[in-house]
């Protein structure tokens, strides 16, 4: 994974886009989210909390595509509902991690056969892509195939 340094080097990143492809193959579009220099102050109901500076997807930040040859299961769950920094998982990243151990992995080894079907070698790894707003969860052989994709501005 070339890219795995600079993705992770990102402050954050948006998921612009999914595609569960013929043959178990899958496709992640993700684009690094660009903070304001803006401040405006945030209102909830009548309350203002004070400055802040927004983050959008429009801009000129860099996209990635991570392309997965195969996949043995994937997850998006909604970044609120998601945990992070759970004591029996290991991981390396932030925003592209590679587990060495995680609950998502035991998940799959106890509710399907992949084991016997698909990673008689033991060689299956947990990806996980964390975006504002998702955190989608891959379950492969393959590491990813990571491009940086070209971006024309009008």
């Amino acid at each position: 994974m070339d890219f795995f340094d600079e993705i992770n080097n990102l402050e954050y990143l948006f998921l612009l886009d999914v595609k569960d492809l013929p043959g178990n193959k899958l496709l992640i579009v993700v684009k690094e989210a660009i903070i304001s220099q803006q401040e405006e102050d945030l209102y909830i109901g009548d309350k203002n909390l004070g400055p802040v500076r927004g983050i959008s997807k429009d801009g000129q930040g860099k996209e990635y595509e991570l392309f997965f040859e195969s996949y043995g299961a994937y997850c998006i769950v909604n970044e609120s509902f998601a945990t992070f920094n759970n004591d029996d998982e290991q991981r390396i990243g932030r925003l592209l991690c590679v587990f060495s151990k995680s609950k998502f992995m035991d998940y799959i080894r106890e509710t399907t056969i992949v084991d016997y079907t698909y990673d008689y070698n033991k060689t299956l790894k947990h990806y996980a892509v964390s975006c504002l707003g998702h955190v989608i969860d891959i379950v492969s052989k393959e590491e990813p195939i990571v491009k940086k994709r070209i971006v024309k501005l009008a």
